[in-house]
């Protein structure tokens, strides 16, 4: 019974401290709050994260500092057990977004909380997680944008465009890599290539197989695909440039809401794995990137300028260094380099002197995956007008360099070329032989003046008669032949037309379809479904060939279809059957054969042409 007694006590005892205990936790909550990184680069985001111990905490309101923008993107609850008595511990995250660089003071969340410092650099060339001495601050948070990533809300992906330079000229093309991250397990599907989301630039080239690698962030698996492209701007003005990508993520069916199994997962993955999910389209975006387009300047702008932007070098070479006056010649200019090579364009020789000039024709032969380098070949024909030793002047090709931001004339060698008289111009030009006594020639030669105009005396190559050849006796025996060969072939048609002919035709014909008949027999009893439809079909269309007066063998496909759009379905059923058969492996019933075996019997007795 002491013992009892003593027991209900102590419960008692318990109970009372617990009731005055409980009141103190509502009365004075414990509220912290921490800022991570704190010190960032203008484009990136910093995690504000308030806690609050204990019971009785009024809702938070988020800070007001000009310059910099608060946003909620998670929250959670977690409960816990000491000594008997419940505490509860809340947290909330808030991104925190800088408009400007600088330092900004965040007042403290309660009237005794301190106030946090962010330093926001003007660019990433300063120091930031590293100097924080935070590990988590290399963790791009969901939904920010640190290190130039900006996750989505659930963190399962991003998109990232990296551009090698922030100002660019009119024209110019530059080399940039978009690459985008999907998180292992939770990305489904990839549904187009990524593109601009903005029409003042241009993303040429891009390519169709990007790089796949895979990688950890912040301990998590993600697969990584790079596309590679080149970067032009069609005008001059400050820009806002990002880009995006249509992605299939998985997503929770049930809503969030506070409970132990969140608090414990906390990974948006893992509450995904062990909850029912379902399919949603989302298009992910890059962090927006300033790109400052400039317009070319028109100081010291060549009068040949055709608008390339890079840095090129030119050489020239001629087919050949030897030639005769008249013949064709093709001059080449070399373009070489790396830049936009669609702005690369030349006249080459204009007019020259003792030469004829055509416009010239040109081709690309690029040197990476997306046309930034490579080599532009110029080909223009040529026709020297008189022989002698020429000289072709030079080619000159200007360009603007952006990287001295100034205009260059590029120039190749002078050729030197030999042009020899034309044949035509030697015959012409040959002086006549003298006229002498011991050099004079027999009457008819060549060098003796013009012919006469009658036989000469001993022309062995001459003709006795003037009947002419057609009319002679052994060319009469070919039109002969002719006559004949056309008599047989009329009379073997004359017999091909008789009833007797015909008949021991279409008997032969039907002697053939009974041969064919009996193999699809023993195919149909073998089973063997692609014997059976290949032999139904050649046969077939054998005969039908016949009909429509064309060669089977030469029949095309197309030919084929339209003919047998006249037919009956049947005919096309089997013909479509017999293009499946070699590898569907489609298996016969005994009564499919019988009934395909009575369509073919029909169509080869009933039909065998006449």
């Amino acid at each position: 019974m002491r013992t009892n007694f003593i027991c209900r006590a102590w419960l008692l005892a318990t109970l009372i401290a617990c009731s005055v205990a409980a009141p103190a936790l509502a009365v004075a909550p414990l509220v912290k709050a921490t800022i991570e990184p704190q010190q960032i680069a203008m484009g990136e985001s910093a995690e504000l994260t308030i806690t609050s111990t204990g019971s009785g905490m009024e809702p938070v309101t988020l800070p007001e500092v000009s310059g910099l923008e608060f946003r909620v993107i998670g929250q959670s609850r977690r409960l816990e057990f000491i000594n008997g008595a419940s505490l509860a511990t809340t947290s909330i995250v808030v991104r925190v977004t800088p408009q400007t660089a600088g330092i900004f003071t965040i007042p403290g969340i309660t009237p005794k909380s301190q106030p946090l410092v962010l330093r926001v650099n003007p660019d990433n060339g300063t120091g930031n997680s590293s100097s924080s001495g935070n590990a988590r601050s290399s963790r791009p948070p969901a939904g920010s944008s640190a290190g130039g990533i900006r996750m989505t809300a659930d963190g399962s992906a991003f998109i990232k465009l990296d551009l090698p330079k922030r100002d660019i000229y009119v024209g110019e093309s530059i080399p940039v890599d978009i690459e985008v991250g999907m998180r292992a397990g939770f990305v489904t599907s990839l549904n187009g290539l990524p593109t601009l989301t903005g029409g003042e630039f241009t993303l040429n080239n891009l390519s169709h197989q990007p790089e796949r690698v895979e990688k950890l962030i912040d301990g998590k698996p993600f697969t990584l695909l790079t596309w590679h492209s080149v970067l032009a701007a069609v005008k001059p003005g400050k820009f806002s440039l990002s880009v995006e990508s249509p992605l299939t993520v998985r997503i929770r069916t049930r809503p969030q809401r506070d409970s132990m199994l969140d608090d414990l997962l906390g990974d948006p993955f893992m509450q995904n794995f062990f909850g029912a999910t379902v399919p949603k389209d989302i298009t992910v975006a890059s962090p927006p990137s300033d790109l400052t387009v400039l317009p070319l300047p028109t100081e010291g702008r060549p009068p040949n300028y055709s608008g390339a932007v890079g840095s090129f070098k030119i050489a020239s070479d001629i087919s050949s260094t030897t030639a005769a006056a008249g013949d064709p010649l093709t001059l080449r200019m070399h373009v070489t380099g790396s830049g936009n090579f669609d702005r690369v364009d030349s006249a080459m020789l204009d007019r020259v002197d003792q030469w004829k000039t055509y416009p010239p024709k040109s081709s690309f032969k690029p040197s990476d995956t997306v046309g930034f380098k490579g080599e532009k070949i110029f080909e223009q024909p040529l026709i020297a007008s008189q022989a002698g030793a020429q000289t072709l002047p030079g080619l000159a090709f200007s360009y603007f360099d952006p990287s001295s931001r100034r205009y260059e004339i590029a120039r190749s060698a002078p050729l030197s070329v030999r042009i020899s008289p034309s044949l035509a111009d030697s015959s012409l030009s040959t002086p006549p032989e003298p006229a002498t006594a011991a050099s004079h020639k027999t009457p008819g030669s060549p060098s003796s003046g013009l012919r006469p105009d009658h036989l000469a005396a001993n022309a062995g190559s001459g003709s006795s008669s003037l009947v002419p050849l057609y009319l002679r006796p052994r060319f009469l025996a070919i039109p002969s032949l002719l006559a004949l060969g056309f008599a047989g072939a009329f009379f073997s048609l004359r017999r091909a037309s008789d009833p007797g002919d015909r008949r021991r035709v279409r008997e032969r014909g039907l002697s053939k379809a009974t041969r064919v008949l009996k193999e699809l027999e023993a195919a149909a009893r073998a089973g063997d479904a692609a014997l059976f439809f290949n032999l139904a079909r050649t046969e077939l269309l054998r005969t039908m060939a016949a009909r429509w007066h064309v060669a089977a063998d030469r029949m095309t496909p197309a030919e084929l279809d339209a003919q047998l759009s006249a037919e009956s379905e049947e005919i096309r059923g089997l013909f479509a059957l017999a293009d499946e058969a070699n590898y569907s492996g489609h298996a016969l019933t005994t009564t499919d054969f019988e009934r395909w075996m009575q369509i073919v019997r029909h169509r080869l007795m009933d039909e065998k042409p006449s």
